[in-house]
């Protein structure tokens, strides 16, 4: 099974977690698979109260877990939600 990190910044008062801050997590780690680049609880967190991802966040979970390909139609709204910014 696959392990979260946790380097995407926690929302809370004094942080406020933006679309912005999710584009410069996405280019951050532009260079590692798109799994990688989602392996992170508070990023998981950010896009369950995000726009329109709510509960496929379990299916996103899912693919951390396992290991898998997110399916690219996850991939292209994350990465569409992150250029809005």
């Amino acid at each position: 099974m696959g392990s979260l990190s946790s380097t995407f910044p926690i929302e809370n008062q004094n942080n406020l977690v933006t679309m912005r801050t999710l584009k410069n997590h996405l280019d951050k780690t532009k260079s590692l698979k798109f799994m990688k680049c989602i392996v992170d609880f508070h990023l998981l967190l950010f896009l369950a109260m995000s726009h329109g991802l709510g509960s496929n966040v379990l299916a996103l979970a899912a693919c951390v877990s396992t290991e898998i390909a997110v399916p690219e139609g996850y991939q292209l709204l994350i990465e569409s939600m992150a250029n809005t910014s």
